[in-house]
């Protein structure tokens, strides 16, 4: 985790849970915050981050641009290697610019390639799979370590460091050390130890993949309740994090912005062979041909306004977007078996014009190499276009 120095003001992190209440963390005042109700800490101010990452890898160029408005949260998906982490490092200062420029409001942290800001003052913090507390302190003082690093007194910052490790779920754990901690107890400490810090912005690098299914369900509730109002960067691979925690939704394949839009409205139409596997939905790219889609003997028709739209001028690029459990084999479009892939509800059946996922019974006498028939009802398919 890198952590911000005290002296950059932070964020307004009121809970939404507490009226009356306030989210932060002791720290020097400044003319990015103001006083709390309680008069013993400062609410740190929403911040902007605007930012043009471009670095140079080995196979290809990470060039991705931002623009977060303060307390927005912006997921960042793509396939494994794609470039997300190094535009997470990136902006922690962990990874320098080739080209490009790093501000949070109105202050640049980062101008390749001369001017560069270290990890420690830019007011930023990373928190990533791993929770890397310090093994040797108690979760206590893993959370007071940065106000105390940034000369709060002692004693204000392990009370707010107890408050903090209320508001994430651990009361009464402040003398446990990591050790004495489950997985998921230590990744809230590292929450906690983030936010105590007042940072201007949290990145967020799939801190839930390592965790069992429960365990991240919760930690994911606590975090769309702890950044509420937080201007966050989050990682991840897993579309129910973005949906559950992002405003915004970007899509980078290959170090570049593919899509880039309201998380329901880019996982309703993917604009790309990646999106749609990330939305969990199928995409087929064909052609609008009498008010339908076709592609290769498939006609597909939608009962969507939008989708006949789209589909009324004739050639017009377009990509048909629905779910394989939508899908129906025993009529329709000839088609030939690929494989079968086992799913905890069924089987998917992946033919060679597409996908349909049915009842295990429904596909026990299917094999590689049969031919099928196969379709989706209007009800259940979108047109949206194609580049």
């Amino acid at each position: 985790m890198t952590t911000p120095d005290a002296g950059k003001p932070g964020r307004d992190r009121r809970d939404a849970d507490e009226a009356g209440g306030r989210r932060g963390s002791p720290g020097p005042r400044d003319a990015g915050t103001t006083a709390s109700r309680d008069g013993r800490m400062p609410l740190p101010d929403a911040a902007a981050l605007r930012a043009r990452v471009v670095v140079r890898r080995r196979d290809f160029t990470v060039d991705v641009a931002l623009d977060a408005t303060p307390g927005e949260t912006i997921a960042v998906m793509g396939r494994s290697g794609a470039g997300k982490s190094t535009l997470l490092t990136a902006l922690a200062g962990l990874t320098p610019l080739d080209k490009g420029e790093i501000a949070v409001d109105a202050h640049v942290l980062d101008r390749a390639p001369r001017l560069r800001t270290a990890p420690m003052h830019r007011g930023i913090v990373l928190l990533s799979q791993d929770a890397r507390l310090f093994p040797h302190l108690t979760a206590r003082e893993n959370v007071a370590f940065g106000p105390r690093s940034a000369g709060v007194p002692a004693s204000m910052a392990r009370a707010d460091a107890d408050d903090w490790l209320r508001r994430v779920g651990l009361p009464d754990t402040g003398e446990r050390r990591p050790a004495q901690l489950s997985g998921g107890e230590q990744q809230r400490v590292a929450v906690a130890r983030a936010l105590a810090a007042q940072p201007r912005v949290v990145l967020l690098d799939e801190p839930l993949v390592a965790l069992d299914a429960v365990t991240a369900s919760e930690i994911r509730s606590m975090l769309r309740d702890r950044l509420a109002g937080v201007t966050t960067i989050a990682v991840t691979h897993d579309a129910v994090d973005a949906a559950a925690l992002a405003d915004r939704l970007l899509i980078v394949e290959r170090g570049r912005v593919t899509q880039d839009g309201p998380v329901p409205e880019v996982l309703a139409a993917p604009a790309t062979e990646v999106a749609a596997k990330i939305a969990g939905v199928e995409r087929l790219v064909g052609a609008a041909q009498r008010g339908d889609f076709v592609r290769e003997g498939l006609r597909l028709t939608s009962t969507d306004a939008a989708s006949l739209a789209l589909a009324s001028t004739e050639g017009r690029a377009l990509a048909a977007v629905f779910r394989a459990a939508d899908a129906r084999l025993g009529e329709g479009a000839t088609a030939t078996v690929s494989h079968l892939e086992p799913t905890p509800t069924g089987v998917r059946v992946v033919m060679d014009s597409g996908v349909a996922e049915v009842p295990a019974a429904e596909a026990a006498a299917l094999r590689p190499g049969d031919t099928v028939r196969w379709s989706v009802p209007p009800d259940r398919v979108r047109f949206v276009a194609a580049s």
